[in-house]
């Protein structure tokens, strides 16, 4: 069963989610997406790990992040290979 709501689209633009909605995906940043079905719409999160292949993978921070968090992110990531 899909979980679906309304929202309304105040005149500045402004789309308010439903609390539960928010407390689920713990951001305030989010991606609107055009699709073919519409607007997709998901969390940006403080980073993501994703693999292209067999041996490749990559980390994202969408947000930015800290120069000493950096090499902690990447030994976890790394340690996934093994």
């Amino acid at each position: 069963m899909q979980n679906i709501s309304t929202a309304k689209i105040f005149g500045t633009g402004q789309v308010t989610l439903p609390k539960k909605w928010r407390d689920k995906i713990k951001t305030r940043n989010i991606i609107i997406e055009e699709v073919p079905q519409g607007l997709l719409i998901k969390p940006l999160t403080e980073s993501f790990y994703y693999e292209m292949d067999d041996i490749s993978f990559g980390i994202n921070f969408p947000l930015g992040i800290k120069a000493e968090n950096l090499a902690k992110e990447l030994k976890k990531a790394n340690a996934g290979l093994s």
